[in-house]
């Protein structure tokens, strides 16, 4: 699973205040230039500013934010969680009050917190807060949208289904991942992770070979060495070049072309991408364990 703390630091990048909707099953968020999901919540009457990651597992507050939170019991058992990069990530785990996120509200949710500050930013919402509710990234609207049952419905005549699996880790973080074929060669499952920022595509080294990578060609293949902003011991290798198509195993009209990928040597998965390039609209409805899109 990947715990994404730091998300990639890009999002320094400077963003401007936002309004909550009246319509609470419709939460407004801000697109950063970072390509993150900036979303405001309240946990114990204290509101914060979030990033929506559905690549981060758990959720996560900063430190800073934890404290201001007056009812938080520290539980006996914790958990421990790999980053994609493969970095080993030791989790304290906390019971926090009153969780509201638009019109879900919730007597008590599981989190966790880590040592870090990102201006404006208060910590990372999962996936796993809204696995058993079915709901719409809309990024024409700039909403996340709770969805009724009727509204689902609707929305199922008309979108495109994409079939998504569920990473569960003793029913305390949730990845989801679906098929999609690499070069009209490859068919991998990788890792849909809304907090991976803009335009990246994330591959397992061991893949470089049968995509016909040749990584001594330095004028198509770069090669970066990039340090855990948790541990500067801990650094990956990384191959940036581009490929030609990656599209939807089931949707091949979902496809992207000519693309900047990344291959990572220890990455945990097949591979990562960002989903905000799917569709306008993106329906999550883990129960059926499918993804709805809307291009």
């Amino acid at each position: 699973m990947k715990v994404n703390y730091v998300i990639c630091l890009l999002l320094l990048l400077p963003f401007h205040s936002f309004c909550q909707s009246v319509n609470k099953d419709e939460i407004p968020f801000e697109l950063l230039p970072s390509g993150h999901i900036l979303v405001k919540a309240k946990i114990d009457n204290v509101q914060g500013n979030f990033i929506f990651d559905t690549g981060a597992g758990i959720t996560v507050f900063t430190k800073t934010f934890f404290k201001k939170l007056v009812h938080t019991t520290l539980e006996d058992g914790g958990y421990t969680a790999f980053r994609a990069t493969g970095e080993r990530v030791d989790l304290d785990l906390y019971r926090v009050a009153d969780f509201e996120f638009g019109g879900l509200k919730k007597a008590e949710e599981e989190i966790s917190y880590a040592d870090f500050d990102i201006a404006g930013i208060d910590g990372i919402i999962s996936l796993k807060l809204l696995e058993s509710r079915p709901f719409t990234i809309d990024f024409e609207k700039k909403v996340l949208r709770l969805e009724s049952p009727a509204n689902l419905a609707m929305i199922k005549r008309t979108a495109k289904k994409l079939p998504v699996q569920l990473e569960q880790s003793r029913e305390k973080s949730l990845v989801i991942f679906s098929y999609f074929k690499i070069n009209d060669k490859l068919n991998l499952q990788l890792a849909l992770d809304a907090g991976a920022g803009k335009d990246i595509y994330r591959l397992n080294t061991k893949y470089l070979k049968p995509l016909n990578v040749d990584i001594a060609d330095t004028l198509k293949v770069k090669k970066i060495q990039k340090k855990s902003e948790m541990n500067e011991a801990f650094a990956s290798t990384i191959y940036i070049t581009h490929l030609k198509t990656l599209a939807a195993d089931d949707q091949p009209t979902i496809n992207v072309k000519d693309f900047s990928v990344q291959f990572v040597n220890g990455l945990i998965y097949d591979g990562i991408i960002w989903i905000n390039w799917l569709g306008k609209r993106i329906t999550f409805d883990l129960q059926d364990k499918m993804l709805l899109v809307q291009r």
